[in-house]
């Protein structure tokens, strides 16, 4: 019986630090995505680069931020849009301006970095192919 709790304890343990390593925290998203994770770096290099912001907003605990990190943002086609963008991760508790606060999880906004506002918006986690999409109708209403 006691080899028994051993092994399940053992197995609990496994568990949560497999899902520590997959779980989508803003850190360690930008980190993994090599985004920025700071909210005025990210304004500040996109002046400069005359780019517009991407902002992604995650929690952790957050399934859908999980799987937005790791199933849409971490695919070659998502990363090659992006450079089209200076991209930030943060945590909806983290600092940045509160107008940005969303009312829902995970939200990705594009936003002008000389006014800071948002000029597009998509909504939850979605495949690549419709971030994609987005991305683009984004690119095409900005050129227009």
């Amino acid at each position: 019986m006691n080899l028994l709790k051993c092994h399940m304890k053992s197995i609990t343990l496994i568990l949560l630090l497999t899902y520590s390593l997959i779980a989508a925290d803003a850190e360690s998203a930008a980190m993994m995505l090599d985004y920025e994770s700071e909210y005025q770096t990210a304004i500040d290099r996109a002046k400069k680069e005359h780019k517009m912001v991407l902002m992604v907003i995650v929690q952790d605990p957050c399934p859908y931020c999980d799987k937005l990190v790791h199933k849409t943002l971490d695919t070659p086609a998502v990363q090659k849009r992006m450079k089209n963008y200076v991209p930030l991760v943060v945590d909806k508790h983290g600092e940045f301006p509160k107008q940005f606060k969303p009312p829902f999880i995970p939200m990705s906004y594009i936003i002008d970095p000389n006014e800071e506002k948002v000029t597009f918006k998509i909504v939850g986690s979605v495949p690549s192919k419709d971030y994609i999409e987005g991305l683009d109708n984004e690119m095409e209403f900005r050129e227009e």
